[in-house]
């Protein structure tokens, strides 16, 4: 099915709102150069929504959301996330084989923040 013809000014309505939603996301994690949109996005909305849903991320799935980076990278990430204080691991169960990945308080109301702003941009530039 062929999609319908978008106008010049539409996309780049549309390309502000995608910059502006990478900006906001810098100032979000208050401009730190090391956290990059691409490497944590997945990593912090990943174990946000997992667990906001009920279903905390082991560490294995939580590396497993990263696109990019060797095991021993992702695993670096999540490890920064937590010394940083945006993810706390814990055990999952009585034998403690397995930890979770959770997000913490400031994790969530950063990554809520976020999505609200950046919701409410989107839906200007598409209006």
């Amino acid at each position: 099915m062929e999609q319908p013809a978008i106008s010049d000014d539409d996309l780049f309505r549309w390309l502000g709102f995608l910059e502006d939603y990478a900006r906001d996301w810098d100032r979000a994690f208050e401009n730190r150069p090391g956290y990059f949109t691409q490497e944590y996005w997945y990593l912090f909305v990943g174990c946000t929504v997992s667990h906001w849903r009920g279903s905390p991320l082991t560490v294995s799935a939580a590396c497993q959301t990263m696109k990019s980076g060797s095991n021993r990278t992702r695993e670096d990430r999540i490890k920064r996330a937590v010394d940083d204080g945006y993810l706390e691991k814990r055990r999952a169960d009585l034998d403690g084989r397995n930890a979770l990945v959770v997000p913490t308080p400031k994790l969530e109301q950063v990554i809520r923040g976020h999505f609200q702003r950046t919701l409410h941009m989107a839906r200007q530039a598409i209006a």
